[in-house]
């Protein structure tokens, strides 16, 4: 029985073949553009990761703490928040001479006015704004501890900026389905309408709508996927080309190359059913 339904969808598919080509390339047209969106969006959220791991909370010690206080704040730290590395004055000075580069200038200095500081890596959930917040203050009511900075502004721009990537990504799928949805729905009407003869005896042959409807799901799928692959191709292709001309740009993991295929097939499942469930009615009616 299932082996009926693929030979009737992929007779339907060579007996239509202009409708389905129409169908294929309408979708990888929409969804390489979807796809586009969808690579730099990817390559942003990188970026924005490599940029965000580098986040940390610089905690400044106070002058007075004894290396017994300072070893039980870096255990405190590294049980609340996240690893803590220890700097002392003298590594915080010549990190200084070595970002400043001019002998003559740090001359003119009389004595290392840095304070030793600890540099906290915080944990995955910490790094967002709020949560730096929260935590710099907590820390900075720490006895042995004289300032905090964590550069908040900068922070919180890095999140809105990767919320502003999340609402466009989410804007851009929305409309893609609504194209996929569009195409599918027609395709299939036309489809349906072509064969209307086949399907009249069909129904009235006793055949359930599932049964007459299954073929022409299988062949919609089958079109979203061939679709899908294709659009993908024609991206490695572009990022390939990208990548000669000496700009970087990472290619879509295989988590969201899965996605991509499995949300067009859906998206099609979806269009085919709901295609299906008006036109066979009007068809048998």
């Amino acid at each position: 029985m299932r082996l009926y339904f693929f030979r009737e969808a992929w007779r339907s598919f060579r007996k239509h073949s202009g409708i389905a080509y129409t169908a294929i390339f309408s979708l990888a047209a929409t969804l390489t553009l979807c796809g586009l969106f969808l690579l730099l969006a990817h390559n942003a959220q990188v970026a924005l990761r490599l940029i965000g791991d580098r986040r940390e909370m610089v905690v400044y010690l106070r002058d007075d703490v004894t290396t017994e206080q300072r070893d039980a704040l870096v255990a405190r730290l590294a049980e609340l928040y996240g690893g803590a590395t220890y700097v002392s004055k003298q590594q915080a000075w010549d990190e200084f001479a070595q970002q400043v580069g001019d002998p003559q200038l740090l001359e003119s200095v009389d004595q290392n006015p840095l304070p030793a500081s600890l540099r906290v890596r915080l944990r995955p959930e910490l790094l967002n704004f709020p949560a730096m917040q929260q935590a710099a203050k907590q820390v900075s009511e720490f006895p042995e501890v004289e300032d905090v900075r964590y550069g908040g502004e900068w922070v919180r721009r890095l999140d809105e900026l990767s919320a502003m990537f999340e609402a466009g990504a989410l804007a851009v799928g929305l409309v893609v389905a609504l194209a996929i949805v569009f195409v599918i729905y027609n395709t299939l009407r036309l489809t349906v309408l072509a064969r209307r003869h086949q399907v009249e005896i069909m129904s009235r042959l006793g055949a359930t709508d599932r049964f007459i409807a299954t073929p022409f799901v299988i062949e919609a799928v089958a079109e979203a996927l061939v679709a899908a692959l294709l659009a993908l191709g024609i991206l490695l292709g572009l990022q390939q080309a990208f990548m000669r001309q000496v700009v970087s740009v990472v290619f879509l993991s295989l988590p969201w190359v899965a996605g991509f295929v499995v949300a067009a097939m859906v998206l099609a499942w979806l269009a085919a059913m709901l295609a299906l469930s008006r036109v066979l009615r009007a068809v048998g009616s």
